[in-house]
């Protein structure tokens, strides 16, 4: 489910969800490339709740993310200290108990297999509160981790204003499995897509959208069709075909054109993270902005690369990645290294050579990329990456901007790469 959906559900605001992001106590099950939406799973309801009720039993977000990793010994080891601690906060730690130990579930909504799928009930009420049953249904899709494959139905009680609402369903597997498809598609042309587009929303299915059922909407998100369905970003296209090529999957959706309202409309069958779970693909909006042929290369943000050299004998040195993150303050030394990063080693040396090592790939040279006090400067891509050191528990740690395509051409601010010192 999307953030502000997880938010509804919990009763809490977007705000404190990122909080909780930043200090490592919950973060996303998955971050979609394409649309930006942060994902959580309905199996990270209860951890949200247990956060909320260490909170209020009053320990710290430092205890509370000892806590939500300790084994059950000391989870009880650590209660009693902190029984001890604040003996006036005794009914505060109980209710916590109570809520790590329970689990709800709304009998209202009643879920039936039915040939290969499911049937999703609402409860019979006034013919009035339609909106307010339908959002019932929604609500216990996502926390039950099922997804709507249908539009919503409204059926009636004979003689009477008493109706239910019901939908069709799938049962979701609990993680998302990558997409390995064959993306080599022959180019057919198609010169009517070339232009700057703009993400409406993600839907269930079409007849949302011309129902005017509010759409997963994300942050202003745009993507450009260049001529010849050149690949910019993660993204190429051929007639009919919007290609995905991203770090943990490859994937092609087919689209169709249509006009509405005097606008014009691009329907990706989006192969999105319910579709990744085992459900069905979701339907990817998208309005066509202009139909200018822009060129890769003026797309891209540029940095400025030619900064004058300034020696940091602190640097120098090689270091190897630990870890990945949007925020450099979430990171946590204690917890045991990644070992799928992308970025593998940087070494620097003296003069301004750097040595970056990506996968299997190494990029070295003053015509690829340099260095200088503060900023590894990448002429390859026009990037000036910041970096700083930091003394962590003894131990030296480098912390580097990492400028991908979402950087370059999504807008969004730069993630961080920390690496320890060899």
């Amino acid at each position: 489910m999307q953030i502000g959906e997880f938010a509804s559900l919990c009763g809490t605001k977007i705000s404190v969800l990122r909080h909780y992001d930043k200090e490592g106590l919950l973060s996303p099950d998955y971050v979609d490339r394409f649309t930006g939406y942060r994902y959580y799973a309905k199996e990270q309801i209860p951890v949200f709740f247990r956060i909320t009720a260490l909170k209020k039993a009053g320990f710290s977000l430092p205890e509370i993310r000892t806590l939500l990793k300790a084994g059950e010994e000391e989870l009880l080891s650590l209660f009693e200290s902190k029984r001890e601690e604040l003996t006036k906060a005794m009914e505060s730690l109980r209710e916590a108990r109570d809520l790590l130990l329970g689990e709800t579930r709304d009998m209202s909504v009643v879920f039936t297999d039915y040939q290969g799928s499911t049937v999703v009930k609402s409860r019979f009420d006034d013919g009035n509160l339609q909106n307010q049953l339908r959002e019932e249904v929604e609500d216990a899709l996502h926390r039950e981790g099922y997804q709507r494959i249908s539009t919503h139905r409204t059926y009636g009680e004979p003689g009477s204003n008493r109706v239910y609402v019901a939908c069709d369903a799938v049962k979701l597997k609990d993680k998302a499995e990558p997409i390995w498809e064959d993306t080599n598609v022959l180019f057919e042309d198609d010169p009517s897509v070339v232009g700057k587009w703009q993400t409406v929303g993600e839907y269930a299915v079409k007849e949302d959208f011309y129902g005017g059922v509010c759409p997963r909407q994300p942050k202003a998100r745009e993507i450009c069709f260049l001529p010849g369905g050149e690949q910019y970003w993660c993204y190429a296209w051929s007639k009919g075909k919007l290609i995905c090529r991203f770090g943990d999957s490859a994937f092609v959706n087919d689209y169709t054109l249509e006009e509405y309202g005097g606008q014009r409309y691009m329907f990706v069958t989006f192969k999105s993270y319910e579709y990744r779970r085992g459900g069905r693909p979701t339907v990817l909006v998208l309005c066509q902005i202009d139909d200018v042929a822009y060129r890769k290369e003026d797309l891209a943000r540029k940095d400025e690369v030619d900064l004058p050299f300034v020696e940091d004998p602190s640097v120098l040195g090689k270091w190897i990645a630990c870890d990945f993150g949007e925020d450099a303050a979430a990171y946590d030394p204690e917890e045991l290294p990644r070992k799928d990063l992308f970025f593998k080693t940087v070494e620097f040396k003296a003069g301004g050579e750097v040595i970056s090592r990506y996968g299997n790939e190494v990029i070295c040279g003053d015509h690829m990329q340099t260095w200088t006090k503060g900023y590894v400067l990448r002429k390859w891509n026009h990037t000036a990456c910041a970096y700083e050191i930091r003394t962590i528990g003894g131990r030296d740690y480098l912390f580097m901007e990492w400028k991908s395509g979402d950087y370059l051409y999504g807008g969004a601010e730069p993630g961080y790469y920390v690496f320890a010192r060899v």
